[in-house]
């Protein structure tokens, strides 16, 4: 299971995403098992997909196709920009 966050670029004017984006996004690549929305005012929106992956490398393609088979069916994403797909590097902390 690995998780990859796709980094987004609104369109001007356009304050959030639209609503049900997270279950065409699941529903148009089957390794996708959750997708969180991330949208901050000061930020560039971000989603985070749950998916299973034999790789990292596959797991970047499959969020960024899935990304791709649900905008093509929703106009009010259109103008929406991917901007990255990968996965994030976590800092954590080693026990003392």
């Amino acid at each position: 299971m690995y998780l990859v966050h796709l980094r987004l670029r609104a369109p001007a004017g356009a304050p959030e995403l639209p609503e049900g984006l997270e279950d065409a996004l699941r529903a148009a690549e089957p390794a996708v098992e959750l997708v969180i929305r991330h949208e901050r005012p000061d930020a560039a929106p971000v989603l985070g997909f749950y998916l299973r992956a034999p790789d990292l490398d596959t797991a970047e393609r499959l969020a960024a196709t899935a990304w791709y088979l649900a905008v093509r069916d929703r106009p009010a994403v259109h103008a929406w920009t991917l901007l990255k797909a990968e996965v994030p590097l976590l800092l954590i902390d080693e026990p003392a």
